[in-house]
């Protein structure tokens, strides 16, 4: 009788003894993968274990940021696995990786917390695994490899595009236009502003007009406007202007005094910047081709006015 009252009690101690031990079974979090074996820049599935009591709230960590040197690519959803007892669950937190560096690396100290509802928060540590790189490719692997980090570029709709395109090409032309502007007001301007005066003048700013409105190349214009310049002093004072050089012709107005130093310092500006083109083959611009028949005008009409505004 004592004999079989001792055994009844053995075994509801064994059993009891291994309900407690079941229930404290202490909490765990660890990862696991697929492999812990792979090339440099190939993905694998890394898996975050969980073992916490149930009905708890679980804190997750940025996994993008906490787990360098391992780039993380996705993160799955937290999900629950699995009932260990019936205090405990499992819980699995599946995440896409990848390793650009060859070698032997482990997860790093990473802490998960969890909270019973009224309770202190917990922080679980989580186990670390580790992992091999290997420091060639299989020579029998054909596949392409990625040897860095992808580069991801930004993507824009050609909706999106065209209007913006429309918009740089037209505040593009609009300042084209705006610059060139300017100067086609300062020619129309001043060909049609002396109608009257001396004829030598009026034929002059006409030669000039023509000149603007004819458009020829640079070159031309320049030529063209340096022997306007040079036959409007020949007629207007009588002087062997074609047969002079620039330097001469400024000498020999100096000395006749015809016309005063700002005019003169003007009329030899353009008139070596004309030699340049013609002798020295330097090629102007355009709008500098344009704008000195325009500023010929104004010096020609500047010209005259002084003349009329001195005294006799």
């Amino acid at each position: 009788m004592n004999k079989r009252f001792y055994l009844i009690l053995l075994v509801l101690i064994v059993i009891l003894n291994r309900r407690l031990l079941v229930a404290q079974e202490p909490d765990r979090a660890y990862f696991s993968a697929d492999s812990t074996t792979s090339l440099i820049g190939e993905p694998f599935e890394l898996v975050l274990h969980l073992h916490v009591p149930q009905n708890v709230q679980i804190a997750l960590p940025d996994f993008t940021k906490s787990l360098s040197p391992l780039m993380v690519e996705n993160v799955g959803s937290l999900k629950l696995i699995q009932q260990l007892n019936d205090t405990s669950v499992e819980y699995e937190v599946p995440l896409q990786v990848v390793l650009w560096r060859v070698g032997t690396y482990s997860t790093p100290a990473l802490t998960v917390s969890y909270q019973l509802t009224g309770a202190t928060a917990i922080n679980l540590s989580v186990e670390t695994l580790q992992f091999q790189v290997a420091s060639s490719l299989d020579e029998h692997d054909l596949s392409l490899h990625p040897f860095k980090p992808l580069i991801n570029l930004p993507y824009f709709p050609i909706w999106e595009v065209i209007p913006f395109i429309v918009m740089v090409v037209g505040i593009a032309i609009f300042l084209v236009r705006k610059r060139l502007t300017p100067a086609h007001k300062r020619t129309t301007a001043l060909d049609t502003s002396m109608l009257t005066g001396h004829p030598d003048a009026v034929y002059a700013l006409n030669v000039l007009r023509q000149i603007g409105e004819s458009n020829p190349n640079p070159l031309l214009i320049y030529a063209q406007v340096s022997d306007c310049l040079r036959n409007y002093l020949a007629k207007r004072y009588s002087l062997p202007t074609l047969d002079l050089t620039t330097n001469e012709l400024v000498d020999v107005l100096n000395e006749k005094a015809f016309l005063t130093d700002e005019h003169q310092q003007r009329l030899g500006d353009m008139l070596k910047r004309a030699d340049l083109v013609k002798f020295a083959r330097v090629v102007p611009k355009q709008a500098a081709a344009q704008q000195i028949t325009s500023v010929a005008s104004q010096w020609i009409q500047s010209v005259e006015q002084a003349k009329v505004e001195q005294p006799s």
